[in-house]
């Protein structure tokens, strides 16, 4: 097995442990096992758990991520798409994110290195959004930052509810209040317009 096989082998691993037994829990042990490796091949490659737990975050949300980008979706495409999609979510992505963001309050490196990708889905987001408002989707009024904050604010929280097994809402429940928040996001109607214009 050449480096980078061992490397996507651990950080693999690494996202199931994480996910299975939370971040707090896991031992390196655990996750060299799961890999079929020793500890030493993971300390040669990783200096810890921090490290895997990004380098696993990374891997699994990247995937996501391009997947997003490429269907070049609008902002309030991505609302729909995404936001019914969430209610099901049992990934690995969905669980290393709340595991990282649980461990970012104790250590600051992970909560250091956790800012810059946020900050990335956030400037991402604030495309779509502004484009949106560029298109006459979305009001020109409203804050960008504002919309993007809520936008993570309900992901990230429908993450937290999924992870405790909260009762959730039947899809096309969601789906309707989803689409009532992102018409009432759009421009008002000029004066003198006629409805369904």
């Amino acid at each position: 097995m050449g480096d980078d096989e061992i490397r996507k082998a651990l950080i693999d691993a690494a996202a199931q442990v994480f996910a299975e037994e939370g971040y707090s829990g896991t031992r390196v042990q655990s996750i060299a096992e799961r890999a079929g490796l020793t500890t030493g091949a993971m300390y040669n490659r990783f200096s810890g758990k921090s490290e895997l737990l990004l380098e696993a975050l990374d891997l699994h949300t990247s995937t996501l991520v391009d997947e997003l980008a490429t269907a070049e979706l609008s902002a309030t495409d991505l609302l729909e798409t995404v936001g019914v999609a969430l209610l099901d979510d049992q990934s690995h992505a969905s669980a290393l994110l709340l595991e990282a963001f649980m461990a970012a309050r104790r250590e600051e490196d992970i909560a250091d290195r956790l800012r810059p990708r946020l900050a990335d889905e956030r400037a991402r987001l604030a495309k779509l959004v502004d484009a949106d408002k560029d298109n006459g989707v979305i009001d020109r009024s409203l804050d960008t930052n504002a919309v993007v904050t809520f936008c993570q604010s309900v992901a990230l929280g429908i993450r937290m509810l999924s992870a405790i097994d909260a009762a959730m809402p039947e899809p096309q429940e969601w789906q309707n209040v989803i689409s009532v928040l992102l018409k009432s996001m759009a421009p008002p109607a000029s004066p003198g317009s006629a409805a369904g214009d």
